[in-house]
């Protein structure tokens, strides 16, 4: 038998007017649902067995044996449980912001907080606000500042002020101010920040030493090929050339040269960029030291 096929149409189709208002009957207001069967929970025992889950039968894909799957990278470990260092890149902006400008003469300023044992700082250049919270081992974007003297101050969240003091700002130069510990309190460093010429396939290294518990400290790269020995408080050592690729670097005590290093930490240096690496407490302890180090890239 054949079979009728066809395609209605609804404007034929009759359709049923909907109640008049108060006509129909009353609507459920859907919130009294006792009349409503449950279906109970079986007792327990009842209800057919519950699945074990096995999952002997679900395979497992095996671990390659050993020396199978691709070398495994190494890494050095931290000797006397050191610290491992940080490190900040320092991207050059298009558009440098403005902290304190009065003439058509400026040059760069940039902060480091190297202070052990205080909350974030607040840093005004003459009264005026540029950089909220700088915690320990924060460095601030650069900003431009005009050239010549200018005043710092150095407050608390508070408003309390730990140090006021005045900084030289070079003309079309660029410096970082780093806040330090002293016997007495704190204090402002000036550190002059160059550019790295040494060309596609050499990077420009440096050793700056904040520590005032760890007062002088060698630097070491890949275990003694590169060292900056015997670098004081508040000391920062001339750029050295080093060829582009990895390197370990390890900090100690100078009078322990030979000993254990306080800390290790790995970088790549790449070819025309500048790095710092800055020593400082994390902790006012002797030996409590951290580092930083600070890559500025000119492109």
């Amino acid at each position: 038998m054949d079979t009728l096929s066809y395609m209605q149409n609804d404007a034929d189709t009759p359709v049923i007017p909907l109640p008049n208002p108060g006509e129909g009957g009353p609507v459920p207001d859907g919130e009294d649902e006792s009349n409503f069967p449950v279906a109970p929970l079986p007792n327990p025992g009842e209800g057919g067995p519950i699945p074990d889950f096995d999952e002997s039968q679900t395979p497992v894909i095996p671990l390659p044996n050993p020396g199978e799957g691709g070398p495994i990278p190494t890494f050095p470990e931290r000797p006397n449980n050191g610290i491992w260092g940080s490190i900040i890149t320092v991207f050059p902006r298009p558009i440098i912001p403005c902290y304190f400008c009065n003439t058509t003469q400026y040059g760069v300023v940039r902060f480091l907080n190297a202070a052990a044992g205080y909350n974030p700082f607040i840093i005004y250049i003459n009264n005026q606000m540029v950089v909220n919270g700088l915690d320990n081992a924060e460095v601030s974007q650069y900003g431009r500042v005009s050239a010549g003297m200018q005043t710092v101050t150095v407050s608390g969240q508070n408003g309390y002020v730990y140090i006021q003091k005045q900084i030289n700002v070079p003309l079309n130069g660029a410096i970082t101010v780093a806040i330090i510990n002293t016997n007495t309190g704190l204090d402002l460093m000036e550190i002059t920040d160059m550019n790295c010429n040494g060309g596609a396939n050499t990077g420009c290294f440096r050793v700056c030493n904040l520590s005032n518990t760890n007062r002088s400290v060698n630097v070491t790269l890949n275990g003694g090929a590169v060292t900056f020995r015997n670098v004081n408080y508040r000391e920062v050592t001339s750029f050295r050339y080093l060829p582009a690729g990895y390197y370990t670097v390890s900090v100690s005590n100078s009078s322990a040269f030979a000993g254990s290093p306080l800390l290790t930490s790995n970088i790549y240096i790449r070819g025309n960029v500048s790095y710092t690496l800055y020593v400082f407490n994390w902790n006012n302890s002797q030996d409590a030291i951290r580092i930083l180090i600070v890559e500025d890239r000119r492109n």
